[in-house]
C-alpha cells in the first residue's frame, strides 16, 4: 500500500507542477487592459490630408495557418518557410483590398504553433499600414492541444486580436470577456479569453472609435452574453464601426446545421438577434443578404457555406459598398476577409 502511495505522488507531483506551470498567469477574471500601441518606420501606404473614402476589412486570419487551423484533423505544424509564405500572401490580399483600417483576428504574437513571430508588426510592415494596435486574449504557458500526438500540440500562446491603420492610433482599450461557464474551471485555465477592442485612429483632428472583436464559438449561451454586453458598451460610448468574427450566423440563414463538422449547430444561436439592438447599422441589408445568402459566406475558405464576420457602421457614415473579398491568397485563412468602403464625413456636414 506504502509503495503505491509513494508511486501515485510521483505521478501526480510532476503533473501538478506541469498545470501549474502551464496554466500560468492563472487569471480568469474578464477585465479591462490598456493594449500595446505601435508603429513601424517601413515608409508607408500614402496618407491623403483629406480622405474621400475610408475602406475597411475585417479578417479572421487563423494565424496565417489556412484550413485546419483550429487543430482539426487537418491540422499539422508547419515551418518558418510556410509562415513567411503565407503571412506575404496575407499582406498582399490587404493590399489588394485597399483597407486603410484592418480589423484582425486570431494573429499570433509569440506562439510556439506559429514559430514566435510578431505577425501583427509583420504584417503592419509588410502592408505599409505602418499603426498597430494588438489585443493578446490567449497567454498561457503551454496548451496541450491537439491532445495527441504531442508534436502537434499548440505549446506556448501568446495571440488575440489586432487592428492595423493608415493613420495615427491613440488609444487601444482591451475588453476581455467571460469564458464559458459550462466548462470547468481547470479547462478555462486554458482556454482563450474572447474579446473586444475598442482602438482610437486619428485622422487630422477627426477621432474614429472602432471595435475589434471575437465572440465566442463553441457555448452559444456565452456568445448571447456577450452580444449583450457589445449593445450596452455601444450605447454608453461613441462608436464608428465595429468589425470582426461573431461566430454567429444571420436571423432566418436557410442551414443552421448539417455542416462538415456535426459540432456546429446553430439552433439556438440568438447572437444576431440581440444585436440588433446596436445603435449601429449591418453593411449587409438583411433582406439583400436572404435572396442571395451565398455571396455573403466567409467560413469555411475553401468551400463556404455559412457567414460568421460582420462590419457595423454608426449611421452618420455615408455607406457605399460592401463585398466578400475574395483574392488570390484565400487559403492563408480558413475565413475569407469581408470588406466594406464609405464616405469620409469632415464633422461639419455630417447631418442627423
Amino acid at each position: 500500500m506504502k509503495i503505491l502511495c509513494i508511486a501515485g505522488l510521483c505521478l501526480f507531483v510532476p503533473f501538478l507542477l506541469f498545470f501549474v506551470w502551464a496554466t500560468y498567469p492563472w487569471d480568469l477574471n474578464p477585465r479591462v487592459e490598456e493594449g500595446l500601441i505601435g508603429q513601424e518606420k517601413t515608409g508607408g501606404a500614402e496618407i491623403l490630408e483629406r480622405p474621400t473614402t475610408l475602406t475597411l476589412m475585417s479578417w479572421n486570419m487563423g494565424y496565417a495557418y489556412g484550413i485546419g487551423s483550429e487543430g482539426t484533423a487537418d491540422y499539422d505544424p508547419r515551418d518558418k518557410n510556410f509562415y513567411d509564405q503565407s503571412l506575404n500572401h496575407v499582406a498582399e490580399t490587404v493590399k489588394l483590398s485597399g483597407a486603410d483600417v484592418v480589423f484582425l483576428q486570431e494573429v499570433d504574437f509569440a506562439s510556439s504553433r506559429s514559430l514566435h513571430q510578431n505577425q501583427l508588426q509583420l504584417l503592419s510592415q509588410k502592408t505599409g499600414l505602418n499603426y498597430w494596435a494588438q489585443a493578446e486574449s490567449w497567454r498561457t504557458q503551454y496548451v496541450p492541444f491537439p491532445y495527441w500526438p504531442f508534436n502537434r500540440q499548440f505549446g506556448g500562446m501568446s495571440s488575440g486580436g489586432g487592428v492595423l491603420s493608415r493613420w495615427p492610433i491613440v488609444k487601444n482599450e482591451v475588453h476581455l470577456l467571460t469564458k464559458p461557464t459550462s466548462k470547468a474551471w481547470w479547462y478555462n485555465l486554458f482556454y482563450l479569453y474572447r474579446y473586444f477592442q475598442v482602438v482610437t485612429v486619428k485622422v487630422n483632428n477627426r477621432e474614429i472609435k472602432v471595435v475589434n472583436l471575437h465572440l465566442e464559438a463553441f457555448d452559444h449561451a456565452t456568445k448571447d452574453n456577450q452580444a449583450r454586453e457589445l449593445v450596452a458598451y455601444a450605447k454608453k460610448n461613441k462608436v464608428d464601426f465595429m468589425a470582426g468574427d461573431f461566430n454567429m450566423l444571420p436571423e432566418g440563414a436557410m442551414k443552421r446545421s448539417g455542416f462538415s463538422n456535426p459540432a456546429d449547430v446553430y439552433w439556438d444561436d440568438k447572437a444576431y438577434v440581440i444585436l440588433k439592438d446596436l445603435p449601429l447599422t449591418e453593411v449587409v441589408e438583411h433582406g439583400a443578404y436572404l435572396q442571395k445568402e451565398e455571396t455573403w459566406f466567409t467560413f469555411p475558405s475553401n468551400r463556404p457555406d455559412r457567414r460568421l464576420d460582420y462590419i457595423y457602421h454608426a449611421p452618420s457614415w455615408s455607406f457605399m459598398g460592401a463585398e466578400v473579398f475574395q483574392g488570390p491568397h484565400s487559403e492563408a485563412s480558413d475565413h475569407l476577409p469581408i470588406k466594406a468602403t464609405f464616405k469620409f464625413f469632415e464633422p461639419e456636414f455630417i447631418r442627423d
